[in-house]
């Protein structure tokens, strides 16, 4: 297909929020073959912006147990960029999470319960031959002496446990801002999204998620993708926090 027609699909789909998905006919898939053709800034930089969009989806999917379609987001993720920094993690979870479904399977299939073969029923000549047999004697049911009686104990001392103290925040190093999704700009939506993440020691952040939106099912994407961007200073310890990202629309385009 000529350059000019993707280039088109790859708008429609951006506008329509098919960011990378369904196979085939998303922006991303759109704006690759774009760049396979006419490799200007302007594809780069929609990549470099969808990048965190797929990097988030990943890893939501990932965490899902839905291992063939993060198999096919990281196929894309490295067509987008060979050297992206989160490769090598997502595909050592995409690895230790194939290998847990495949232990899985295994032991679901061992402990299946096995067919027993039918015994043969004996003939009716061996039948006549086969004298009954004796009654058995009743069985002696010994009685079982009582229990003893409890001995009286002290109950335990209740253990008081000191509950750790909340380590500190890291300087943020790296703040991106998020792109404002275009249904909303256009209808004239302001709103804030609160996401929770995890700063791992070397700073990036992982498993982001929404926490709450207002309003609903307009910003929350946005406010990931931008999250999966931020870059804090190294600390020795993962630290879980949260952060509110507000949208609002510039003085000059709320007439």
């Amino acid at each position: 297909m000529d350059a000019p027609p993707l280039r088109e699909r790859a708008e429609a789909a951006l506008r329509a929020q098919r960011l990378h998905t369904p196979a085939g006919d998303n922006a991303v898939e759109h704006y690759l073959a774009l760049r396979e053709r006419e490799p200007d800034a302007g594809v780069a930089a929609a990549l470099a912006e969808l990048q965190p969009y797929v990097l988030i989806s990943t890893e939501q999917a990932l965490a899902q147990q839905q291992l063939d379609e993060a198999r096919r987001l990281i196929g894309l993720l490295a067509r987008m960029d060979a050297q992206a920094p989160a490769l090598p993690r997502l595909r050592e979870s995409l690895r230790v999470a194939q290998e847990r479904a495949d232990r899985d399977e295994g032991a679901r299939i061992a402990e299946a319960p096995k067919p027993v073969p039918a015994k043969p029923a004996p003939s009716s000549a061996l039948a006549r031959t086969v004298p009954p047999s004796a009654p058995l004697p009743a069985p002696v049911v010994a009685k079982a002496a009582p229990p003893p009686a409890p001995k009286e104990t002290t109950p335990p001392a209740p253990v008081v446990r000191s509950a750790p103290e909340p380590a500190s925040l890291p300087r943020l190093l790296r703040d991106a801002a998020p792109r404002y999704p275009l249904a909303a700009r256009n209808r004239r939506i302001e709103g804030r999204v609160q996401v929770a993440f995890t700063i791992q020691p070397d700073g990036s952040v992982t498993d982001v998620r929404t926490v709450s939106a207002q309003p609903e099912g307009l910003f929350e994407q946005a406010a990931l993708a931008a999250a999966a961007r931020w870059q804090f200073e190294p600390t020795p310890h993962r630290v879980s926090t949260t952060r509110t990202l507000t949208f609002r629309l510039p003085p000059d385009s709320k007439g």
